[in-house]
C-alpha cells in the first residue's frame, strides 16, 4: 500500500504535520512520499513561504481584514482556484508516477487541487483521499475542498462551519491534529529536567513556532523587570538567530542568570515535558503540542485573525490564559505559579480537550478505508 502526501512550507506546521502523518503510515507498513504542493517551481515555493511569513509580520491587520472578507465566500468547488491552476499538471504527474492508494494533504491549496481532480475524475475510484484541517477555525476557500473524502478536524468546533459549506456530516472526522508521537509519550518531569540540566525552579518555555514569530526580547525585558522569584525562563528561538543574539547580548550585559536562551531545538518536545508553563503564539501545532505534553498555556500578544480565533478557544475551554501586550506577561507567571487551584483546573480542562496520537488514528482510519 502507498500513501501521497501533499504538503506546503508556509509556517512549517503543514510540514510537521505532514512529516508526523508520513512517520506513522510507515510504522503501519505504508509506503509513503511527501510533496510540496509549489513542488515544480522552488521560487514558488520561497515566495509563498517569504509572503506568509511577512504578512503575519508587517500587516496583520490587513491579513486580518482580508481573511474576514474571503471566509464567509461562496467558491465554485467545481472550478479551480486560480491561484493553484498551475499546479494540477504537477499533482497528476506525481499520482500517476507513484500510484498511491491514499492521497493526504495538510494545506487547503492542495486540497483544492485533489477535490478538483475527484470531481473530474482525474484520480482513481479506489483511492482514498483526506486533508487536515489544520486551524481550530475555518480558513477562507475550504469550499473548494469539499469533494474530498474526508476532513479531519482538530476540535468538533468546526462541524457546524463545515457543514454550513456543504460538507456532509460522515466527511467529518474529529481527530486533533497529527504531531509527532514523542508530545504524546509518558514522561518524569524530574528525570527530563535532570537531563537538560535545568533548574528545579517554577520553569516557563517561551516558543514562538517553525519560524519564531513574535518579539521575544521585548517579552524577556517586561518578565525580567518584575524580578519574579523562583522562576527561570527558557526561550527557544528556532531559526530566528537575529532574535537569539539579541537576547543573550541582553542577559550577559544584565548578569541575568534566571534566563536560558536557546536557538534551533530539536528536541522541543523535552523542553515542553520539562516547563511547568507554555508561552507560545496562537498557531494550532504549538497550541496541540503544548496540551499533549499537559501544559498550561499563556497565548500571547499580536496575533494574525486565525491565531486569535485559536486564543479565544483554549481560553474559553479553561486551558490557556491570555496577554494583550507583553507586560502582562509576568502577572500571569505569578499567577499560574501561586494559584494552586488555577494550575490543576487547567490542567483537568486540558486532559479533555487533548487527543493522543492523532496521527496514527487518521493514517489507520485511511489505511482500513483503502483495505475496503
Amino acid at each position: 500500500m502507498k500513501a501521497l502526501i501533499f504538503s506546503m512550507t508556509c509556517g512549517e506546521g503543514h510540514n510537521m504535520m505532514a512529516n508526523s502523518l508520513a512517520q506513522a503510515f510507515i510504522s503501519q507498513g505504508v509506503e509513503t512520499k511527501i510533496v510540496q504542493t509549489f513542488g515544480y517551481n522552488q521560487k514558488r515555493v520561497e515566495r509563498e513561504n517569504k509572503m506568509f511569513l511577512w504578512a503575519c509580520s508587517h500587516i496583520p491587520k490587513i491579513y486580518d481584514f482580508v481573511w474576514t472578507r474571503l471566509v464567509h465566500k461562496k467558491v465554485d468547488a467545481n472550478k479551480l482556484a486560480g491561484f493553484v491552476k498551475d499546479c494540477l499538471p504537477y499533482f497528476q504527474q506525481q499520482i500517476d508516477e507513484f500510484k498511491p492508494d491514499i492521497i493526504m494533504t495538510t494545506h487547503l491549496y492542495a486540497s483544492g487541487v485533489v477535490s478538483y481532480m475527484r470531481k473530474h475524475n482525474l484520480l482513481a475510484k479506489d483511492i482514498v483521499t483526506g486533508s487536515i484541517l489544520q486551524d481550530f477555525c475555518l480558513a477562507p476557500y475550504w469550499g473548494y475542498s469539499i469533494y474530498m473524502d474526508y476532513i479531519f478536524q482538530p476540535y468538533d468546533n468546526t462541524t457546524q462551519d463545515l457543514l454550513n459549506l456543504g460538507f456532509k456530516q460522515s466527511q467529518i472526522i474529529t481527530t486533533g491534529l497529527p504531531i509527532r508521537e514523542q508530545f504524546y509519550q509518558p514522561y518524569n518531569k524530574s528525570q527530563v529536567r535532570k537531563k537538560l540540566n535545568l533548574p528545579n525552579s517554577f520553569l516557563v518555555l517561551t516558543v514562538g513556532g517553525g519560524n519564531n514569530l513574535g518579539n521575544n526580547l521585548k517579552l524577556i525585558k517586561s518578565i525580567t523587570k518584575k524580578n519574579l522569584k523562583d522562576v527561570t525562563i527558557i526561550i527557544i528561538n528556532g531559526k530566528n538567530q537575529k532574535n537569539y543574539k539579541k537576547i543573550q547580548n541582553y542577559v550577559q550585559k544584565n548578569k541575568i542568570n534566571n534566563i536560558i536562551n536557546i536557538g534551533y531545538s530539536s528536541n522541543i518536545h523535552e523542553y515542553m515535558q520539562a516547563a511547568d508553563v507554555i508561552i507560545s503564539r496562537g498557531g494550532s501545532s504549538s497550541l496541540t503540542e503544548a496540551i499533549s505534553v499537559q501544559k498550561p498555556l499563556i497565548i500571547r500578544e499580536k496575533l494574525i485573525l486565525n491565531e486569535k480565533i485559536n486564543k479565544k478557544l483554549f481560553i474559553d475551554n479553561g486551558c490557556a490564559l491570555g496577554i494583550e501586550k507583553s507586560s502582562q506577561a509576568a502577572e500571569k507567571i505569578d499567577m499560574l505559579k501561586n494559584d494552586t487551584s488555577l494550575y490543576n483546573n487547567m490542567l483537568e480542562n486540558i486532559k479533555k480537550m487533548r487527543k493522543i496520537n492523532s496521527a496514527y488514528n487518521i493514517t489507520k482510519f485511511l489505511i482500513d478505508k483503502a483495505k475496503k
